[in-house]
């Protein structure tokens, strides 16, 4: 198995890169997250026309037909330039939920043609307050209202976009049953507020539902089934955005120790700082090793991409916080300034690592699917000779 990208998925990479250096810079994403402006629609224009609102898509649903490995190089060079988290919202959580669903209804494929042509922010509206994510949806209740409509009563929070999303994706207990709902930003009885994180790059909200009425896409095992797929997608890319960050810091890190001079000499030179360079780098080749291995996973339908993703997901999360912290301190001071761009590194990390569960978490959870959770059989005695 070869889990390096091709030469002309590095060329993709490249044409990426290009494009979101001059569309959307640092300077630009930071000016905009002070002022706490939603998503560009300039960029979120000139992305449509690239096709990367669907590019994971198929193409007789819309999109551009490619696969995970394209769009985790879209999500890493994202996170390289803190580009704000629309679009892991609306492509990667609400195209992805979508796409598991569409097999199953009109309804669905309808709405994912829509997000991928970049018509609609979607996202996904899982958290429930001090509960974590929740797939039975039991804080949102959903009752019949008319031929595959529903009206939801409950709160959800930390909706990534959530503000800003025309569709939202709603998980629910209908009838006893797990239920995906789609509600569209204009239904009555929507409230939405904005939640003031740690990172000030990405917004997100808490919307309560009153009354409000949506669609039923789906309920029972496939509402479940497409859960368990989105939740795939979602550590996986969300790993992939984190080691475009780590990248993005320790590359930042590197140069500015080999400008930076003391005593005469590039800072760089010095044992503590070459020392830290080398384990920010070990960190993040081990990151993007596992977070390979989980886009590989994924495209593949590999048994293993359940634990493959969130092993990615707990070693992206360890790598970005330790790589931007070190990063900080490599710039001294001055990276201690609100002038300089490394705490909005520092803050991304830190809210990435938490966002759909922490390391620890995700450890655990790759325990549970190796086996090695406490429900599982203990290992054979081992008979003495």
């Amino acid at each position: 198995m070869d889990f390096a990208y091709s030469s002309e998925q590095e060329e993709w990479r490249s044409s990426v890169a290009a494009f979101l250096d001059d569309r959307a810079p640092l300077s630009r994403t930071r000016v905009r997250a002070e002022r706490g402006d939603g998503p560009d629609p300039d960029l979120w224009r000139r992305m449509a026309e690239l096709g990367l609102h669907g590019i994971h898509v198929p193409e007789h649903l819309g999109g551009q037909g490619f696969g995970v490995e394209e769009l985790a190089i879209v999500q890493e060079e994202l996170g390289a330039r803190l580009v704000d988290g629309a679009y892991f919202a609306s492509t990667v959580l609400a195209a992805s939920l979508l796409s598991a669903l569409s097999p199953a209804g009109t309804a669905a494929a309808a709405l994912l043609r829509q997000v991928a042509a970049g018509d609609r922010i979607g996202t996904v509206a899982l958290w429930e307050p001090d509960a974590g994510w929740a797939d039975d949806g039991p804080g949102v209740r959903a009752t019949p209202a008319g031929p595959g409509e529903v009206t939801l009563d409950g709160t959800r929070t930390l909706v990534p976009a959530g503000a800003d999303a025309d569709l939202l994706l709603v998980s629910a207990r209908h009838d006893g049953r797990t239920a995906l709902v789609a509600v569209t930003g204009d239904a009555g009885g929507l409230d939405r507020r904005t939640v003031t994180g740690l990172d000030l790059t990405t917004r997100y909200a808490t919307v309560t539902f009153t009354g409000t009425r949506g669609v039923l896409l789906a309920e029972g095992e496939p509402a479940r089934a497409a859960l368990d797929s989105l939740a795939h997608h979602a550590y996986t890319l969300l790993a992939a955005e984190m080691v475009g960050g780590a990248r993005s810091c320790l590359e930042h890190a590197v140069a500015y120790a080999k400008q930076r001079h003391q005593f005469g000499r590039p800072i760089g030179s010095f044992q503590a700082v070459k020392h830290l360079c080398a384990s920010m780098l070990a960190e993040l080749e081990l990151a993007r090793s596992a977070m390979l291995f989980a886009v590989w996973a994924v495209h593949a339908g590999d048994p293993r991409m359940a634990s493959a993703a969130s092993m990615a997901k707990a070693l992206a999360s360890d790598a970005y916080l330790f790589i931007a912290d070190a990063a900080l301190h490599v710039h001294g001071g001055m990276g201690f300034t609100w002038e300089h761009d490394s705490h909005l590194y520092l803050r991304r990390a830190r809210a990435a690592s938490l966002l759909f569960g922490d390391a620890g978490h995700h450890r655990e959870a790759f325990l549970r699917h190796a086996g090695f959770g406490p429900d599982a059989p203990p290992p054979p005695r081992k008979e003495s000779a």
